[in-house]
């Protein structure tokens, strides 16, 4: 529907380790049963700004990639894992494990 905005984070907490953990479902079943885009993004370097189970915050950049949405009109709750799937992988491809990100203005 117009001007509707969901925002989820797909694994449900922040990783202690920077390894994408599996998805919930959650999210997903709400997009699809609302005929809802899915607009991906993958966040690097934020872990070293504010590390798991902490409350303050550390100096740095985060980059944020935000990718192209992914349509759910048409799609069931019969084809979820492949939406799933198919939107990890996008998020996984801009992702840096290490956690660097490029220089502003890169």
């Amino acid at each position: 529907p117009a001007g509707v905005s969901v925002l989820f984070f797909a694994e449900g907490t922040r990783s202690p380790d920077g390894r994408i953990r599996p998805f919930k479902k959650g999210g997903f079943v709400m997009a699809v049963e609302k005929g809802l885009p899915i607009l991906p993004v993958s966040i690097n370097g934020s872990r070293g700004i504010l590390p798991k189970k902490s409350v303050a915050f550390n100096p740095g950049t985060v980059e944020v990639v935000v990718s192209d949405p992914i349509a759910t009109e048409g799609e069931d709750r019969d084809h979820l894992e492949a939406l799933i799937e198919r939107t990890r992988n996008v998020i996984i491809a801009h992702y840096r494990p290490d956690g660097q990100v490029p220089d502003a203005g890169h």
